[in-house]
């Protein structure tokens, strides 16, 4: 289990190399919403996709991203439009 604290991001997840990916992309998403968030990172399936679990006081939202989506300017901009279009 590999635990990147980042401000008010906590991400976890079992891929230490797949966090210091998303570390960056995340913080640059949910940085100026100024609320706590939980991220969990974890591989699913067997061609490798990656499920981003935001939690937040107000909900859950989980995303499914192909290998080939974690451009980390696409992860930004996902993250940032799903929490704000939830209200996290």
């Amino acid at each position: 289990m590999t635990v990147a604290d980042a401000g008010l991001l906590q991400i976890k997840g079992q891929d230490a190399r797949l966090i210091a990916l998303l570390c960056d992309p995340l913080t640059q998403a949910l940085a100026d919403r100024r609320s706590v968030y939980m991220i969990e990172v974890d591989t699913v399936g067997a061609t490798g996709q990656v499920l981003i679990c935001i939690s937040g006081s107000r909900g859950r939202l989980p995303l499914l991203f192909r290998r080939v989506e974690l451009e980390p300017g696409h992860v930004t901009r996902v993250v940032r439009d799903g929490v704000v279009r939830l209200g996290l």
